[in-house]
Parts: C-alpha cells; structure tokens; sequence
C-alpha cells in the first residue's frame, strides 16, 4: 500500500495497516519531527484506538484536560468539565511518536514531493518531484486539501479562494494544566490549551478581512481577543 501524505492521518493508516501485515511505503515530503498548524487538543474517546496501535500517550507527557472555558464574542464566558476529557499533545511530539512506531513496524518512508498520480491497468503510478516512480494496485490519499494533486486533478474547490488564515505559536506562561480555552472573537476564533513541557499551545482561525487590518502576527497578538498573559517560547 502506497500512502501519500504523513500527518495523523497517513501516520495512523500506516501504523494499522503494517498491523495487519501489509507492505506501507509512505511518501511525505517533509522530515519528521515538525511542527504542524493544529489546536492539539485530542479527545480521550481515541484512547482506545490508540492502544490497539500500540500507541502509549503516558510516554509523551501529554496534559490531562478535563476542563472547557467557551467565551463569545461580547465577552460571555460559560464554563464545564468535559465528560470525556481529553489530553494535549504538540503535533511535534506526536507525529514524530508515530512517525518511529511505522518504522519499527516495518513501515517505508520516502521524503519526497508527490507531483502526479496515474491510474492505468488497475495499478497507480506516482511521480515525486526527483523523478521517482513508484507502483501499486492500493494507493490512500491523506495529503490534506489544496495539495499539489489537488490541483493536478483539477478539484472544484482549488478555484475557490479560501476565507480563513490558521496561525499557531506555543508560548510559556500562566495557565491552567486541565483547561482548553475557545474564546470567540470578531472574524475568527482562539484555542488556548497546554500541551507537553508545559508549554502553551494558542491557535487562531481567522478570516482574512480581520488579520489584514494589522501589520503582523505580533500586532494581530497584541489585539483585545488575548486573554492571557503569555511568552513566547
């Protein structure tokens, strides 16, 4: 099976399917461990799939977080324990947690660009951007949207414009170990959670009618929508 793409979805096929005694190759054009724009806040209802992959998240020292703050935009703050919980967990702890157990399951990895996919007599054929070529009758496609084969395969959505901006830092500072934070602001959205080494995870979703009336990410931080006092790291 050829897997293209390995963020947590490819990661987590290749994992299953090398379980199962398949051959994974995985063609991901970056090396591992990276940081990915992501809110990093996991429900516990994963925890047991991620047993049966053989996935410990004790080892990662993930946060527990049993608490959500929801807050609107007129600044309304609702407060409640989750009934599942769940952990925080950076994508570059997690991934790179992944990314080592489909190696020692026998996994392949190929750090190259995909640029094109044929399907020709019940088998693909991908091309990456160095001219490699690489056969199967089963290929799983978990490069995200707007990929390079997005746009070689002509999808509707790719002559879309999107609307939205993601921007994520980690940051050192005074927070609460069990807490996720969603705090509703004018044009967008912030999620406000721990993850490992007590760091910060603080990701926005913001349209871009709203980020282009400041110069900056540091500008676009220093706006009212910031509720806590924080450092960068």
């Amino acid at each position: 099976v050829l897997i293209l793409g390995g963020g947590l979805a490819g990661l987590t096929a290749a994992i299953h399917l090398s379980k199962l005694g398949l051959r994974v190759t995985v063609i991901e054009k970056n090396c591992y461990p990276k940081h990915k724009v992501c809110g990093e806040y996991i429900s516990n209802e994963v925890l047991p799939y991620f047993e049966w992959l053989g996935i410990d998240i004790t080892k990662l020292n993930a946060t527990s977080i049993k608490k959500l703050q929801f807050s609107t935009q007129n600044g309304t703050t609702i407060n409640t324990e989750l009934p599942l919980g769940g952990f925080g967990i950076s994508r570059y702890a997690l991934d790179f947690h992944l990314y080592n157990l489909a190696l020692s399951n026998g996994c392949v990895f190929v750090h190259e660009t995909v640029e094109n996919v044929v399907f020709e007599s019940d088998e693909f054929t991908i091309t990456t951007s160095i001219g490699t070529l690489l056969k199967s009758k089963i290929v799983l496609g978990a490069f995200g949207k707007r990929s390079i084969i997005d746009v070689k395969l002509n999808r509707s959505f790719i002559r879309k414009k999107s609307h939205w901006l993601a921007i994520k830092a980690h940051y050192y500072g005074d927070f609460s170990n069990d807490l996720v934070g969603l705090h509703n602001f004018k044009g967008g959205y912030c999620g406000v959670s721990k993850v490992e080494n007590n760091m910060i995870n603080i990701c926005y979703i913001t349209n871009y009618e709203t980020y282009k009336l400041y110069k900056n990410n540091e500008e676009f931080h220093e706006i009212p929508h910031c509720f806590y006092i924080i450092y960068r790291f």
